[in-house]
């Protein structure tokens, strides 16, 4: 008798808070604006492999320490939604949870990738 392998796709589309991006552009002007969101995207990419880093070498205040300035970071640029689970994986390692950190560091992991993407194709798209 065989077993049967399903494949689950994981993915998550990202959600773009385009308020922030627009109140920075009024308040920066286009130029800084665009600045400002290469600036931050760039941190949140070096940021969250620094956090990869740390849970893969068990650092749980490192790791907390990387959630909750991943959370601080990406409202700064509208991205919500992985702002929360940077802060649900912070509560998370405060918590000792492996397991629940395990299953959130990979939903940031995977929100992540789509957040960044869908922040500068929005700069691009909105001419800031």
């Amino acid at each position: 008798m065989g077993a049967e392998v399903y494949r689950l796709v994981a993915h998550e589309d990202a959600v773009l808070d385009t308020r922030r991006i627009v109140i920075l552009k009024q308040s920066l002007g286009p130029k800084r604006c665009r600045e400002v969101v290469e600036e931050v995207v760039f941190h949140l990419t070096e940021r969250l492999t620094l956090l990869e880093k740390a849970l893969a070498e068990n650092d749980v205040a490192e790791g907390s320490r990387l959630a909750t300035r991943l959370a601080s970071l990406s409202d700064q640029v509208g991205l919500s939604d992985f702002a929360r689970v940077a802060r649900d994986l912070g509560r998370c390692l405060d918590a000792r949870d492996a397991t629940a950190t395990a299953a959130v560091a990979a939903r940031l992991i995977r929100i992540g990738e789509d957040s960044l993407l869908t922040v500068v194709n929005y700069a691009d798209t909105a001419a800031i």
